[in-house]
Formats: structure tokens, C-alpha cells, sequence
């Protein structure tokens, strides 16, 4: 059987790369497309976002540079107009064409009965909601592996656990979305701190990783700083030592059922992946609190 060949270009022409063109920041057709291309296998297929082509001269230009590199075009434009000329310049040259936003909108609208007002402007306003998730950022930097105790009762969520179970990362992902965010990273010669253990357990959520990668992880890192090797083959830190990372790795987990605080495995996960299942702690505590 023939390899069916992809999109609607020339005869036998495979397209490879694709075009994302957005009159915006474009994280939304990036994000989109990212998570499309993780079904097709690893680097076959090259991601070319065109942001912020929301004029005449700067659509055009985004479109020269999609003929000079053909590919499977997708565009997220507000306005009509753009729409159109991002169609028509994809019919020209005989590229596939899709847009990721214009059906979605107009379901809502009839769904809804509220007539679309296309405003491109209002994606980034500086509106509460955006001096929120400013405001949550600001929180979490000063929050930070410890950082900031005396008003750690003001946090959303409070992520605990031993060092390298990405926290600080996964703190961040999650101020994005104008949540406060702190972390506290746990050692097992050291009490946590008071005001850990004081926090209300339901906004508190433990992290802990495989002690094997674990111990995979710190070891890159000690090297990454200087660190060596002792003379028997082991670590002249226990900061990356098998045994000494296990025992780390129960403890915390003891230390977390003890506060009865909700825990999340982050072996091999994804920092968003990590964050996502953090608002799922939150919202079944928030959802248990109302019942």
C-alpha cells in the first residue's frame, strides 16, 4: 500500500512542518499544537509559531515565510478579515489550512445567543484577573524553598517535600494561573518548620519521587556543581547516595501521612502534568469542605 501523503499540496509533497499563525502572544495555538504533534513520533514533525501578525504587513510577512518553508497551516485570528487572508494565501499556494478558534466561537454564540465581538485587545487587558495572577507570582517568588514563613498562611497551596521533587517548577506553573503558591522543601536531620505544620491540611500536598530516579536526578546535579566521586565509587555527599535518598524518600512520605496531608507521586511526570493534578487536590478539598 502507497504512504498516503499529508495535506492537499502538490502531488506527493509531505508536510512536516507546522505553521501556528496567531495575532496574539500565540501560546494558545502553541500549546495546541504541541500536545497534537506528541501523537506523531519524536522530531518528525517541526512547530513554526508566526505571534502578534494582527496587521496587514505583519500577516503578510508571517505568510511569505510559510511559502518559503510549506507546511500544514493552522491560524488563531479574531477578526474576519484576517481569517480570510490567511485561507486565501494557503489556497494559493496549495497548503491545508485550519482554524483553531473561529467553529469554537461561533458554538458558543449560538449555544449562548450572545453575538461574537472580535477585540484582540482584550485577550491581555490588564484586568483583576491579570493583577491577580501578577500579584500570585509575586507571592510565590517570595515564597520560595522556604522563603517567607511568617505569611505562609496566605497561600493557596502550600507544596512540600525533599529536595529535587519539583516544586519550585511546578510552583510557578501554577501562579500562572493566579494561584499563591509556596514551597517548603523538607530535610530529614531538620523539623519542618512550624508554620508547615500549623497550615491547614487540605492546602498542603506533599511531593515525593522514585528514590531511584530520585537519586538519578541529585546525582547529575552534584556533578553539574563540582561534585565527585569518592574513592569506593560513592558520593562524598549523601545528597545523592542510593541508600541515604531512600531512607529521605520514606521519611517524607511518613512525615506527609502523619499530617494527614494529601501526596502526589511526580516520578517521571511533567511539571504541567504535576500542576494539573494539584488543582485536582484543590478541588476535591475545596469540593469536600462543601459537603
Amino acid at each position: 500500500m502507497a504512504k498516503k501523503k499529508v495535506g492537499t499540496g502538490e502531488q506527493g509533497r509531505e508536510l512536516r512542518v507546522v505553521h501556528a499563525v496567531s495575532d496574539s502572544t500565540g501560546n494558545l495555538v502553541r500549546h495546541m499544537l504541541h500536545a497534537l504533534v506528541t501523537q506523531f513520533p519524536p522530531d518528525a514533525l517541526v512547530i513554526r509559531v508566526h505571534a502578534f501578525a494582527s496587521t496587514g504587513p505583519k500577516l503578510e510577512d508571517a505568510m511569505q515565510r510559510v511559502a518559503a518553508e510549506p507546511g500544514v497551516v493552522f491560524h488563531a485570528l479574531v477578526g474576519d478579515a484576517g481569517k480570510r487572508k490567511v485561507e486565501r494565501a494557503c489556497a494559493k499556494l496549495g497548503l491545508p489550512c485550519a482554524d483553531l478558534t473561529g467553529p469554537f466561537a461561533h458554538l458558543i454564540a449560538g449555544a449562548s445567543g450572545l453575538k461574537l465581538r472580535p477585540d484582540v485587545g482584550r485577550l491581555h487587558q490588564v484586568d483583576e484577573q491579570y493583577r491577580r495572577r501578577i500579584t500570585a507570582m509575586d507571592f510565590t517568588l517570595e515564597h520560595d524553598d522556604g522563603l517567607g514563613l511568617r505569611t505562609l498562611h496566605e497561600a493557596d497551596v502550600v507544596l512540600t517535600g525533599v529536595s529535587r521533587t519539583s516544586k519550585t517548577p511546578t510552583s510557578i506553573v501554577l501562579a500562572q494561573d493566579g494561584l499563591k503558591v509556596a514551597n517548603v522543601s523538607l530535610a530529614q536531620e531538620v523539623a519542618p518548620p512550624a508554620e508547615l505544620v500549623e497550615m491547614v491540611r487540605q492546602r498542603v500536598v506533599g511531593l515525593y519521587i522514585d528514590p531511584t530516579v530520585l537519586t538519578q536526578i541529585r546525582a547529575r546535579r552534584w556533578r553539574a556543581a563540582g561534585g565527585e566521586r569518592g574513592a569506593a565509587g560513592g558520593w562524598r555527599s549523601s545528597y545523592a547516595d542510593a541508600e541515604t535518598v531512600e531512607r529521605e524518600v520514606e521519611w517524607s512520605r511518613h512525615l506527609f501521612r502523619s499530617h494527614g496531608w494529601r501526596t502526589l507521586d511526580v516520578t517521571d511526570q511533567a511539571i504541567e502534568e504535576t500542576a494539573g493534578r494539584v488543582r485536582e487536590v484543590l478541588a476535591e478539598a475545596e469540593a469536600g469542605e462543601g459537603e
